[in-house]
Parts: C-alpha cells; structure tokens; sequence
C-alpha cells in the first residue's frame, strides 16, 4: 500500500449543472473534486459511469444524453460522499486487481496497482519452481483482506493449493464473495486464522501484505486512509513490523526445504528487515524488489536462491 499523509478538511459541494447532459455531468463533478484529489477528471467520469450504468464509449458518443431525475440524484449523493473522503473504489463498491475485478467494502483494504508486484515475484517463483518439480505447490497468503492477491495466484496458477487466511471474518466474507465471483472458490481455502496459526502442513510458498505502517504515522494518514480503511489493516506496531516478525517466526516450522516467504514492506523497512530474515533463516536467499515507482516493496526470502523476476 502507499499511504501518503495529508491534512485538510472536507470542501467543495455536489454539482448541479444546467443544462442536464452528460458532458455538462462530467465537468461539473471534476471540478468539484479538484479540491481533494489530483485524479478530478478520472474520478468524475467514473462516478458518472456509475450513475448512468454507460461505459466510456458511451458517455463520449453522446454529450448531450440527459440523465433522469434518479441518476442526477444518483450522481449528487456519489460526489457528496466522495467529497467526504471516502474512497471512490468503497464508493463503486469494486476496484480492480492485475487485471481481475474485485468487491470492496469497509471491511477490506483496498486492492493498491504496487501489491502487484508481489503476485509478479509469486509467479516468477512459481515458473521457476516449475523447472525443477512438476508437482502442485502449497500457497499461503496471511491477512488475505479482499482476497486480492490469493484469487490472482488460483486464477493463474489452477493446480496448485492456495489458502488464504485472515484474522477477520469480515474479510473473509468479502474474499469467499470474490472467490465465487471469479470461480475460484472451488480452488481454495479460506479459514479464520491469527497468521498462520491455522496452518498445520508446510507451505511451498507464503505470501503476505500485512499491516506495516508505524503506529506513530496511522494518526497522519490521508482522510480517506484513516477515517475509512479498516483500522486494523494499518498499524503494525512501533516500527510496522510486529506482525511480519511475528509470521517470519511462525514460517519457520512451516515453510517446505525448498519454501520462500514473499512480504510486501513499507520501503524504509528495506533497511533493517533483510538481516532479521536472515537471523531466523540463516542461508536464504534474501532481496528486496522495487515495485513500478522505484520504491523498495517485497522482501523475498527463498531458502533454494533463484533468478529475480
């Protein structure tokens, strides 16, 4: 997750344009959204879209289509929450996730494009394993939230165990639904789990987007963050690394000989979290990978060694 920090309050009120077309919709919701986020113009005609049931092509090929008293009804209680703070993927009520949709609530962090590149690193180990042992793996994504990254993995990689595990059974209400969705529930497992305390078999691979942001800095988090995400999705104790020491010691009985533990971090962790992995898993193979920003974003621990990605 990327999480900047950001102060200010609510501004700005619902649009309410004459005359009542399409393009006129779309203007007026951008720049009533300018005052809180740089997307204005993304957001507008997405909110627009989600008020009129059309898709792009069909807002663009006909401006001047009017909207029914329900849908600008529709349209001005969207952007009114919006210009609450509220995260526009809770708002749509589904966000997409390397390429799949998925159901979002308030019970679930939001899908974020630079946990991509943990599902990229799980993938390339998996191609690579795959040279060496034909045989099914054993996956394990711990805080598994919106089920993001475990249904990524089943839907790519259809004979391999994937169990996702979270502490919430909130979560794992949204997860099992987008699990049914894209027809992967069959494919799965899903179970209540205090990190990998459920799990009783080893794992060939774990992966892990868990709470990481200093305690300190969760109070400084953007409006839509802190007010609206899942509280206990966020902090990860003083330094943001209580949970993954805590799962990195459970691994440790877990994870197969020729295992490896894939964790997205927050990039200042870079620094410290490679010598600690290695304190518990002496000899692994231990690096970090940047994600599409430049910034350093997995650590993967891979007790065989392999190519990167």
């Amino acid at each position: 997750m990327t999480l900047s920090a950001t102060t200010g309050p609510d501004v700005g009120e619902p649009p309410d344009p004459e005359p009542n077309d399409l393009r006129s919709w779309v203007a007026a919701t951008r720049k009533a959204l300018e005052a809180i986020t740089d997307e204005a113009a993304v957001e507008a005609e997405l909110l627009v879209r989600h008020a009129t049931g059309l898709d792009r092509a069909g807002i663009y090929a006909n401006p001047h289509w009017g909207l029914t008293s329900e849908q600008s009804l529709m349209l001005r209680e969207l952007t009114r929450r919006r210009l609450h703070r509220e995260p526009l993927p809770y708002i749509l009520g589904e966000w997409h996730f390397c390429g799949l949709p998925f159901r979002v609530s308030p019970a679930v962090m939001i899908p974020r494009s630079e946990t991509e590149t943990l599902v990229e690193e799980s993938l390339a180990w998996r191609r690579h394993r795959r040279e060496e042992d034909a045989g099914p793996v054993t996956i394990v994504d711990v805080g598994t939230g919106s089920g993001c990254i475990a249904i990524t993995l089943a839907t790519k990689l259809p004979a391999d165990n994937v169990l996702a595990l979270d502490v919430s059974p909130e979560a794992l209400t949204v997860a099992r639904e987008n699990a049914e969705r894209l027809r992967v529930v069959d494919r799965m497992r899903l179970l209540e789990s205090d990190l990998l305390s459920a799990v009783s078999g080893p794992a060939d691979l774990i992966v892990a987007n868990l709470p990481y942001i200093p305690g300190a800095e969760v109070p400084s988090l953007q409006p839509e963050v802190r007010l609206h995400e899942p509280q206990i999705a966020l902090g990860g104790g003083p330094d943001g690394l209580s949970l993954i020491r805590r799962l990195l010691a459970q691994a440790r009985s877990l994870l197969s000989p020729k295992g490896a533990i894939m964790l997205e971090i927050n990039p200042p962790q870079s620094a410290t979290l490679p010598s600690e992995a290695l304190a518990i898993f002496p000899g692994a193979d231990v690096r970090i990978v940047r994600d599409l920003a430049g910034l350093d974003r997995v650590v993967v621990i891979d007790l065989l060694g392999r190519p990167a990605a």
